[in-house]
């Protein structure tokens, strides 16, 4: 049964549809499987079609764009009630993009800018339009600042290849699974080791007693334990409690043990390997970008009372439990690794040590094709925007990357973070002749995620601090 969506345009260059109806063929495989409910540049559905639609009776709105004006936060507002899943498509619903840089000025600035004093302006009084038009809002507050956002797919725009994934990994979550998957049983029933032999009974993680029945392979009877790539059962087996005392004992893992959990994790939750979008419900991804945002809970097992992260992917309550001291364990290790990589690490041009010779402005010479943008003196915010984009402004088109697929993991402001990567790599450099070059700082560094920064926003001619 084909899937409802709706598709929502902000205030945007309507780029990030675009690159997603530059599909074409590749679309065929995914429309059948979509009911598209609400989206006016393709099909004939009015804004009150979706108004009338009950609360969550769309399983996922896509917006894009940035919240502008007023009717840009209701309609953000609207998808959210409408939409049990939010997907963020395009620098601006991610980080503000471009547009975002308006937070540099006051709105009255830039309305008496573009409506009465720009060059190309022909009427003799001209002043700001105000019929039939939605207001301003005072300046450009992110998207998930208004509203939750489940998914966020960066880029200006996204690739064509990570919107269609986005959308096809989205699908295998809703889907039904093998033919085979039986969530009433789990492996344990059937594996030669339950009673003797058992990994569990060696202290040895097995998760087959959370994990659903049907599985073929059957990884414990030819020596392998259960990693859960069946995903969570709702009658979870004996041994479960076996599990959750080996876990709950542990007050410090081994790198074995955080490599296996981690392993688990992956499988069980169904969403292991996304690298070039972001979805909070993959509580691995969350605890890399998000770790703070997971609330602690009190867990009792006998006399004794454990700490665990606060999630319910499962609805089980016991197996929510190990899901959640799993996380714990994970969180302040060290052996936790989740792979964010940066631009650079996917470009083709050779890296000797970044050091610039000589820094240059972008119309300045001509690059070369095969020597780092940085060590050439050119500014490159690469070292600190995530991958994902497949590496197009420096491997395709000579151009610098400009950070428009925004910070790789455990980085919080990439123009901040760059700052500091500039100036160590420019330490022999007098201070003067760095600041001469950089004409526009917060346009170069945060040029698609001033509005998700640390810098703020000016309002009435005073800067505020977010």
């Amino acid at each position: 049964m084909p899937i409802k969506v709706a598709f929502m345009q902000l205030s945007s260059c309507w780029g990030c549809h675009q690159s997603l109806l530059n599909a074409h063929l590749g679309l065929l495989p995914i429309l059948p499987q979509l009911e598209i409910v609400y989206w006016p540049a393709v099909v004939d559905f009015k804004l009150d079609s979706l108004i009338e639609r009950p609360d969550k009776d769309i399983l996922v709105g896509f917006i894009e764009g940035v919240a502008r004006t007023k009717k840009d936060t209701e309609n953000a507002k609207l998808m959210r009630q409408k939409c049990a899943i939010i997907v963020a498509i395009g620098a601006c619903s991610c980080y503000g993009s471009v547009a975002g840089l308006a937070n540099l000025y006051d709105k009255e600035e830039l309305v008496k800018r573009k409506f009465t004093e720009t060059e190309s302006i022909t009427d003799k009084k001209p002043k700001e339009p105000t019929k039939n038009v939605p207001g301003f809002e005072d300046f450009i507050v992110n998207v998930d600042k208004i509203i939750d956002v489940d998914v966020f797919v960066p880029g200006c725009p996204p690739t064509t290849d990570n919107i269609i994934a986005a959308i096809s990994f989205l699908l295998t979550l809703v889907g039904e699974g093998p033919s085979t998957l039986d969530k009433k049983g789990c492996v344990c029933n059937s594996c030669n080791l339950k009673n003797k032999g058992c990994f569990l009974d060696e202290n040895i993680l097995c998760y087959g007693s959370i994990t659903a029945a049907g599985c073929d392979l059957m990884c414990p009877n030819t020596g392998d334990i259960c990693f859960g790539c069946f995903k969570s059962t709702d009658k979870p087996g004996e041994k479960v409690i076996q599990l959750r005392e080996i876990l709950f004992s542990t007050v410090e893992l081994a790198p074995e043990h955080a490599a296996s959990i981690q392993h688990f994790l992956d499988l069980y939750t169904g969403a292991s390997n996304i690298t070039n979008f972001y979805f909070r419900g993959d509580i691995l991804q969350r605890l890399a970008y998000e770790p703070n945002s997971f609330e602690l809970k009190d867990v009792q097992i006998g006399e004794d009372r454990k700490f665990a992260l606060a999630v319910a992917p499962s609805g089980v309550e016991i197996i929510d439990d190990i899901l959640g001291i799993s996380l714990y364990l994970l969180r302040d290790d060290p052996n936790f690794k989740f792979s964010s990589k940066s631009v650079c690490s996917h470009c083709d041009r050779d890296i000797t040590d970044k050091l610039p010779v000589q820094l240059k402005r972008d119309y300045e010479g001509l690059s070369t094709m095969d020597t780092c943008f940085l060590e050439q003196g050119y500014i490159c915010i690469g070292p600190v925007t995530q991958a994902g984009c497949g590496t197009i402004c420096p491997n395709k088109a000579n151009a610098p990357c400009l950070g428009c697929y925004g910070a790789v993991t455990g980085v919080v402001d990439p123009g901040v973070k760059f700052i500091s990567t500039l100036g160590s790599l420019c330490k022999d450099k007098d201070p003067d002749e760095v600041m001469e070059l950089i004409k526009d700082p917060a346009g170069l560094f945060n040029r698609f995620t001033l509005a998700a920064s640390s810098l703020g926003h000016k309002y009435h001619d005073k800067t505020i601090a977010e």
